[in-house]
């Protein structure tokens, strides 16, 4: 049973209601940004259609942006002291 650990943070999510967060699995990002926010949509692509399908889109303010970029440069960095480097394969351009 893979056991999930949770990283240091400032958000405490309060879920005493028993709210169901919705769960979303992605493997293609797009992004854009104004000079007041950034938006992300994150899709998903399969080889059971052409394209790739939008999943959710999320906006943040840019200073919000930055320190989630930080959060998760902090979390990579503690996995791969954790479990080794995280390879990553780009496609080869003709």
């Amino acid at each position: 049973m893979n056991k999930k650990t949770e990283s240091p943070s400032i958000l405490k999510i309060n879920n005493e209601q028993g709210t169901q967060l919705p769960e979303v699995y992605t493997n293609a990002v797009l992004t854009n940004m104004t000079s007041y926010e950034f938006e992300i949509t994150l899709g998903l692509g399969s080889n059971n259609y052409e394209g790739v399908r939008p999943v959710v889109n999320v906006r943040m303010s840019p200073q919000f942006a930055k320190e989630f970029t930080q959060l998760l440069q902090n979390n990579i960095k503690m996995f791969e002291e954790k479990f080794g480097e995280i390879k990553v394969f780009k496609p080869e351009v003709n």
